[in-house]
């Protein structure tokens, strides 16, 4: 007759065998499991969330866009874009920055033209995006982050259209010179003024400007 404690030992040294080898054959299946795709890169993501959001607020509007129909159209999940943007107002100002970067590349072919047809074209390709510019208005009522977009927005165009000047503005009437070129641009912009009131008006303010130039 087996001892009761050599008996014990026996299962004990069994089980641990099977134990063993259990482990080593879920090793295995693991080892030749697919290896997950590698994480897509955060500036990558971003891109796709911000083409989405283009795409809806172009369409439909950014009051009338949800944050989880971003997330639909770009196949995630409504909390996956707050991991990359604060606030729908973040991902708004990433929508600008991505028109506005489309914008200036497009522009650069244009410089060394007449001012008057520079102005026409900013009219021209802004109009189309004249919700989203009336947004910006609104928005920059209450949100910091848009009234600050806004800011860099002007002083961007500024710069630009002062550089296409043969001389700098008077430092005394600078600003008032390029706020009258800006309102009078989005006032084209969002207000539905035929191609040729559109195109008199450009005139109007190069030639402001270019006076305005002239008299440093």
């Amino acid at each position: 007759m087996v001892p009761p404690g050599e008996i014990l030992l026996n299962s004990i040294q069994e089980y641990n065998i099977v134990f063993l080898n259990t482990c080593q054959d879920t090793a295995g299946e693991k080892s030749s499991m697919p290896r997950n795709r590698q994480p897509q890169p955060k500036a990558e993501k971003r891109a796709e969330l911000i083409a989405a959001a283009r795409a809806l607020f172009m369409r439909d509007g950014y009051d009338a866009t949800p944050v989880n129909r971003i997330a639909q159209a770009a196949q995630v999940t409504p909390n996956t874009i707050y991991w990359y943007f604060r606030d729908k107002d973040e991902l708004f100002i990433g929508v600008l920055d991505d028109l506005l970067d489309d914008f200036l590349a497009d522009y650069a072919t244009l410089v060394g033209g007449p001012l008057s047809d520079q102005l026409l074209w900013v009219v021209e390709r802004l109009r189309p995006l004249s919700r989203l510019v009336s947004t910006v208005h609104t928005r920059l009522q209450v949100s910091p982050a848009i009234d600050e977009w806004h800011t860099r927005f002007h002083i961007t165009f500024d710069d630009l259209f002062e550089r296409q000047l043969p001389r700098p503005l008077p430092a005394k009437t600078r600003d008032l010179d390029l706020q009258i070129v800006a309102y009078a641009i989005e006032g084209l912009i969002t207000h539905d003024v035929d191609p040729a009131a559109s195109e008199a008006t450009c005139k109007v303010l190069a030639d402001r400007l270019l006076e305005a130039a002239s008299a440093t």
